[in-house]
């Protein structure tokens, strides 16, 4: 689904665009003099996706972190330990219902806020201040070598030990890294409830939808409204301003994000956040230059980066903080070589009093608007208690907690810290490479002991096993460094060729493990990334034979070839039902061939979906082919009346335009007369809220729908 930066660039237009009509809480947010207010329309802005990073509980994140050993350990596990450790994470994943079943609904519910507190716990925490520092370190040496300052390297000469030690605990960080995968792995397989499930409840049952799914799907309008109608200060006029931009980016740019999964984020969970992450950065790229990049093609001029220059498009991943841009509790950002406390309190599964920074004029607005529009009988609960009285889903705390959260994810994700930089080595100096470089060598995933069949996907395999260098060349280039700096007669040249590959060494595997985070769909892509063809094949690696069945069409013939097309402008459609890059005319499509087998989320989610069948009924796709993300923030203009004329049910299927156009008109009539919308444009472009019928069964077409109730 569209991110964060999108629905920011979008609030940032409709502000500009609503203030030149005269809108009174538009001109305030307007002026840079109030700040603050604008934070309270981007923390609205992310609508209910807020509550996809609500922190999950210090027993969750032990249960799930035990058997993951620190990243600082040291220790590089044999394959034997390595086997071990995977059996019981699988076993312990698989048994959790029976064994703890209050873990298993707390695991299910809040999934995404599980996966960052293991990322968090496992890597973050005690590894970005190590690599903050080393990179520290090279850029304060690297200029005291270009100017031959020995005066300089005495005051730094002292710092070779901590970094030395800093290096040599990282040696264990494989291992970590591949048994935090097959926690990580297991998580994805926890989809939504109405495709898991075998059967659909009634209609009028959405006690199993998680919190940010039941406020995306359900009477969204009227809780819309009711925000709208209890806003009285500026803070909350701000927020619900942000809200309904929220809304409009959704019911306009969600069949956009759609078109380019294969399918809505039911079908194709975690995909979705992949895709969603590369629109994202390519967003805020293309708003962020001035001026604005044109396209010829594929091709942007300038380009994403330019390595003559070292020059290219703003970096999301590195300096775009968006975790400021709604800090409204004003929690404290890192100090030097640390992560902030959010990121750490999010690790441990306990925020202290962190959410007590959170303005209580929000949550009580938003309190109120949710228990008016739905009935407490009607709403989410997340199990029972001792006494076996269920848990409501929502309370005082939810939105404090997820403000939380969010803030540590989007820190992480933003905040260009760790190996998530946008790093730039510069020219080598044209001496050959030092020993401790050309006695080295990558071990394959097989060597490594990875567990194939527990892998999430084939291109987070052939990243890891690169990773296993990391420990070795830093400690043996630092030794060498560090020797060549300590002679009465320092040779610059021999100092200047030692630092360079080290600094290489460093961002060649800080590459690597970027790239580890942004295919699983963890992270934000530099903008070298936009451009590339992972749509099909996800990295260019090539898959598992098994992930590269033909369609199951017989008409079709031959085989399409694979070839991948950019994950951030939209499919071209054929009326056959497939082209070479395998996209169906309609939608949603299918979980993958995989996944069919053994019906789960689905896992293969860096490839299209490959499955020919989509649920009925179906509706088209009328979004363009080969547009990219900045013509639906403002390139179409309001088309065919605009969100707020869409009938009848499901969908009127005609084209509704661009966010910015569709969210003006939007907050100008004040949401009177705009339909129930799914935000996930689930099912096909513009369906309004609707419910499966009860039995009606995912994997056993047609799912039969109906207006929701």
């Amino acid at each position: 689904m569209p991110n964060l930066a999108f629905h920011t660039e979008v609030l940032n237009q409709v502000i500009a665009k609503r203030a030149g009509m005269g809108d009174p809480i538009a001109i305030k947010l307007n002026n840079p003099a109030n700040a603050k207010l604008k934070e309270f329309a981007v923390l609205g802005v992310m609508g209910p996706d807020m509550l996809r990073y609500i922190p999950v509980s210090q027993k969750l994140v032990s249960f799930l972190t035990k058997s993951i050993p620190p990243a600082t350990s040291g220790k590089l596990l044999t394959t034997a330990e390595m086997t071990a450790a995977t059996t019981q994470i699988q076993n312990d994943m698989s048994n959790l219902s029976t064994t703890d079943q209050a873990l298993a609904f707390e695991l299910y519910f809040n999934p995404i806020g599980a996966i960052y507190a293991v990322l968090f716990s496992g890597l973050v925490v005690p590894v970005w201040p190590i690599l903050d520092k080393t990179t520290d370190f090279f850029n304060k040496l690297s200029i005291i070598v270009q100017n031959q300052d020995e005066i300089g390297l005495a005051a730094v000469i002292g710092q070779f030990s901590a970094i030395q030690s800093g290096a040599k605990s990282l040696t264990g960080l494989p291992s970590t890294l591949q048994l935090m995968e097959v926690v990580l792995g297991s998580i994805l397989t926890l989809g939504p409830w109405m495709e898991m499930n075998q059967s659909f409840p009634p209609a009028s049952d959405n006690i199993a939808d998680r919190r940010f799914e039941f406020l995306r799907w359900h009477q969204t309008t009227e809780f819309a409204q009711a925000l709208s109608a209890n806003a009285t200060s500026d803070n909350q006029k701000a927020y619900v301003f942000g809200w309904q931009c929220h809304m409009a980016s959704s019911i306009t740019a969600e069949p956009f994000i759609n078109n380019i999964t294969g399918g809505p984020y039911r079908t194709h969970w975690w995909r979705n956040r992949l895709v969603g992450n590369f629109v994202d950065s390519w967003t805020f790229g293309f708003f962020e230059q001035t001026p604005n990049p044109t396209m010829s093609g594929d091709n942007p001029t300038p380009a994403y980066f330019d390595p003559t220059t070292s020059t290219g498009w703003p970096a999301l991943c590195d300096g775009g903080n968006l975790q400021d841009k709604f800090n409204v509790g004003n929690l404290s950002g890192p100090a030097p070589d640390d992560v902030p406390t959010a990121v750490k309190a999010m690790a441990k599964g306990d925020l202290g009093t962190l959410p007590n920074s959170f303005p209580a004029e929000i949550t009580q607005m938003f309190s109120k608007a949710l228990n008016s529009t739905y009935p407490a009988a009607t709403q989410p609960v997340l199990g029972v208690d001792s006494s076996f009285n269920t848990i409501p889903a929502f309370d005082d705390k939810t939105l404090a907690n997820a403000y939380v959260g969010a803030f540590a994810v989007y820190w992480f994700m933003t905040s260009g810290h760790g190996a998530l930089v946008n790093s730039v080595l510069g020219p080598g100096t044209g001496m050959p490479e030092p020993t401790w470089i050309t006695q080295g060598s990558t071990p394959s995933p097989a060597q490594a002991g990875l567990n194939v069949g527990a892998a999430i996907c084939a291109a987070i395999l052939a990243i890891l096993g690169a990773l296993l260098t990391l420990g070795g060349d830093l400690i043996g280039g630092l030794a060498t460094l560090e020797a060549a700096l300590s002679v009465p007669i320092i040779d610059w040249g021999t100092v200047a060729n030692e630092l360079f590959w080290l600094r290489k060494t460093l961002i060649d595997e800080e590459n690597l493990m970027q790239n580890i985070l942004v295919m699983g769909g963890l992270a934000y892509p530099p903008p070298v990334m936009l451009g590339a063809q992972v749509n099909i094949m996800g990295n260019n690696v090539t898959l598992p034979a098994t992930d590269l069945t033909p369609p199951l069409d017989p008409s079709i013939s031959p085989v399409p070839n694979i070839t991948g097309v950019p994950l951030c402008k939209s499919n071209e459609l054929t009326t056959q039902g497939i082209d070479v890059t395998f996209v169906p005319p309609s939608y949603p499509r299918w979980l993958d061939t995989k996944s069919q087998i053994a019906p789960s989320a689905d896992l293969n989610f860096a490839v299209f979906p490959l499955m020919i069948a989509t649920e009925t009924h179906a509706t088209g796709n009328p979004i363009p082919p080969n547009i990219y993300p900045q013509t639906f923030v403002n390139g179409f203009g309001l088309m065919n009346g605009g969100i707020v004329n869409s009938e009848p049910y499901p969908s009127s299927n005609l084209f509704f335009g661009d966010a910015v156009s569709n969210a003006v008109q939007l907050i100008g009539d004040g949401g009177s007369k705009l339909p129930d919308y799914n935000l996930d444009g689930d099912r096909g472009y513009g369906w309004l809220a609707w419910d499966a019928v009860a039995g009606s069964n995912p994997f056993n077409l047609p799912v039969q729908d109906m207006q929701e109730i």
